[in-house]
C-alpha cells in the first residue's frame, strides 16, 4: 500500500511540473520540433498507427472487455487468487481515464499544435472558442490507463509497458498532435487513477494464508 501513497503524491506533485511546461517548454519545443521533426515522423506514425490499431480493436468490443474483465474479477476473487483485484482495477482505470479525460479536454478548451500552426488558433491558451481539446492528451491517458495497472503490479513487464506508454507520448508530441504538457498530463490522469484504484480496492484482496510451522516431536 506505501508503493501507492507514495506514487499518488508523486503523481499529483506533476501539476507544478504541469504548469511549468505550459509556461516555459511547450511553445519552445513545439517550435523547435516543428521544421526539425520531419526525422522522426515516419517512425512515430508507423507506431501510433500499430498503436491506434490495437486500441481500436479494444474500443470496437469496449463492452465485451468490461465483462471479461469484471468476471475474471469475480473468478479470481471467489478463488482467492491474490491478483485478483488487478481485473477490477484495470477495469475502473480503462474506465475511468476515458471519462476524466473527455470532461477536461472539454473544460479546457486548448488547441492543438498543428492548430495554432495552420493559423486555426491564434497561440495556445486555454478556454478559447472553437472545437479545440488539446488538454489532456486522449492518447496518453488511455494507454497509461490501459498499461499503468499492468506496470505497477508486475515489475518484469513493467520496463516494456512504461516504455510502450512513452512512445506513444512522444509520438503525439512530435506528430504535433499535443504540447508535452498535455501528454504529461494525460499520463498524470492515468496515475492518479491507478493509485487511487488500488488503494481503493485494497480491502477486497484476499487474505494471505500464512502457513503454521510444522513442530517436530521428540
Amino acid at each position: 500500500m506505501r508503493f501507492y501513497l507514495c506514487l499518488l503524491l508523486g503523481a499529483l506533485l506533476a501539476i507544478p511540473l504541469i504548469l511549468l511546461l505550459i509556461i516555459g517548454v511547450d511553445v519552445p519545443l513545439a517550435k523547435l520540433l516543428h521544421p526539425h521533426g520531419a526525422p522522426l515522423r515516419p517512425f512515430f506514425l508507423s507506431f501510433m498507427h500499430l498503436h491506434d490499431s490495437l486500441q481500436g480493436a479494444l474500443q470496437a468490443r469496449q463492452l465485451w472487455v468490461w465483462l471479461a474483465l469484471l468476471l475474471l474479477f469475480a473468478i479470481t476473487r471467489w478463488r482467492q487468487r491474490p491478483e485478483s483485484t488487478i481485473w477490477l482495477v484495470a477495469l475502473l482505470t480503462l474506465v475511468g481515464s476515458q471519462a476524466a479525460r473527455h470532461l477536461l479536454a472539454m473544460y479546457f478548451k486548448r488547441p492543438r499544435p498543428l492548430q495554432v500552426f495552420e493559423h486555426l488558433a491564434a497561440n495556445p491558451d486555454f478556454w478559447q472558442a472553437g472545437q479545440f481539446d488539446s488538454f489532456p492528451s486522449g492518447h496518453a491517458a488511455g494507454a497509461a490507463g490501459l498499461l499503468l495497472p499492468w506496470a505497477l503490479r508486475f515489475p518484469r513487464a513493467r520496463p516494456w509497458l512504461l516504455a510502450w506508454l512513452g512512445l506513444v507520448c512522444l509520438g503525439r508530441v512530435v506528430l504535433e498532435f499535443h504540447w508535452l504538457s498535455d501528454v504529461v498530463a494525460g499520463a498524470a490522469i492515468g496515475l492518479v487513477l491507478t493509485c487511487g484504484f488500488e488503494l481503493a480496492t485494497w480491502w477486497l484482496r484476499p487474505k494471505q494464508k500464512v502457513e503454521q510451522p510444522i513442530l517436530h516431536s521428540g
